[in-house]
């Protein structure tokens, strides 16, 4: 029972930080959780071969109340634009998939990867939002690599809207929205390539630890609408300087360890 009570409290207190940063930021909070997830599940007794699948597979349902949170909250404040992301997350549904039909990969070379990709100056693709076959194709990929990365997708998605001037707040409400279908495709894939694994948590139902699930839903419903509260109340600017410090340390973090 001691075991079982430390994990909650620890992993509520993580559901804290990653809740508001998911709001904040419009991310799902996976670049946040992962890193913890590592260090912190094989104190709990994950062992090494499945770390990186729970890591992920538990990051990922805990997108869905992050998404749900911080959406409603978007929508409130009038960031979100629903006719654009009808199509969007069409392409983001069918990225998702293509990630489900792979074979399961789960390596911590990829999220430095990812996280390093965007730590470069804003670049400006288009003066105006992506549309057609092109907004399809990068809603796909986006949906494709946050799947695959454990997040939900709000990492690539902010970025990539404002490469096609899209104003910071839509895309980071619209990289909110994302989350919601991220979210469901990636914890179905999670649960059925897991579901015959061994030597996973206790409290498991495939990758997906539901220890951890209750222990940070909560926390993450209260955290996430105040992030989006503070990133509504700061301008653009502190907002691009915050983000870029967090991406900065979290993809440090990543590459000491990779290199230890």
């Amino acid at each position: 029972m001691e075991g079982i009570v430390e994990r909650i409290g620890a992993f509520a207190l993580v559901g804290l930080g990653s809740g508001f940063a998911s709001g904040l930021f419009g991310i799902g909070g996976g670049i946040v959780r992962i890193p913890i997830f590592v260090y912190l599940l094989p104190l709990f007794g994950v062992p090494q071969p499945v770390l990186m699948h729970v890591a992920v597979g538990t990051s990922i349902v805990l997108v869905l109340p992050s998404a749900v949170a911080s959406t409603r909250k978007q929508l409130a404040l009038n960031n979100l634009d629903l006719a654009f992301f009808r199509t969007w997350a069409a392409g983001i549904f069918a990225g998702a998939l293509i990630r489900t039909a792979l074979v399961p990969l789960a390596s911590t070379k990829v999220l430095p990867a990812s996280t390093k990709a965007f730590l470069r100056h804003r670049m400006v693709i288009a003066k105006v939002a992506p549309h057609g076959a092109v907004k399809l194709v990068l809603a796909a990929a986006i949906g494709c690599l946050a799947a695959l990365t454990g997040t939900g997708g709000g990492t690539l998605t902010t970025p990539a809207l404002q490469a096609f001037s899209v104003r910071l707040e839509s895309a980071i409400a619209t990289a909110s929205a994302t989350g919601l279908v991220t979210g469901v495709i990636a914890t179905i894939g999670a649960v059925i390539g897991g579901w015959h694994a061994r030597d996973l948590p206790a409290y498991s139902l495939g990758y997906v630890d539901l220890a951890i699930f209750i222990a940070m839903m909560p926390t993450i419903l209260i955290a996430a609408p105040l992030g989006v509260r503070v990133g509504h109340w700061l301008s653009e600017t502190w907002l691009r300087r915050v983000y870029t410090v967090l991406l900065f340390v979290i993809a440090a973090d990543l590459i000491r360890k990779l290199l230890g």
